[in-house]
């Protein structure tokens, strides 16, 4: 079979290129059709690295006014600075994942309560 055939069968069978082709999972590529599924993924995608970005600056800051001495003397952290930056970055840790948890089971008991009490449909909110 020629070239412009297999392209054809290509395009048939939903292959790259074309509306239905595959997509990256951040929605690039394939210059296909994008299903709002798509769109909230994406959503969650970026809002999830800002949360990440977010935690890191805040526990940067804490930890750099906490631990480092401002006067600057030395090119490079001393012993001191390091281990309370890193008993400082690991408590901040600790302590966001504890924050997460708690709020996981919290989240999970009140859409418990909200589906006993008939106001939620099982599975979550659609």
């Amino acid at each position: 079979t020629s070239c412009l055939s297999q392209r054809q069968a290509q395009s048939d069978e939903g292959g790259a290129g074309t509306a239905t082709g595959r997509m990256s999972s951040f929605g690039l590529g394939g210059g296909g059709y994008r299903s709002p599924n798509d769109d909230m993924q994406l959503k969650a995608a970026k809002m999830e690295v800002e949360l990440v970005q977010d935690l890191f600056n805040r526990m940067s800051d804490l930890c750099f006014r906490k631990c480092i001495n401002n006067k600057f003397k030395e090119n490079e952290l001393n012993l001191g600075e390091q281990s309370c930056t890193d008993r400082c970055v690991a408590k901040y840790m600790a302590t966001q994942k504890t924050i997460s948890e708690t709020f996981q089971e919290f989240s999970a008991a009140e859409q418990q309560r909200m589906q006993q009490q008939g106001m939620m449909p099982p599975g979550g909110a659609q």
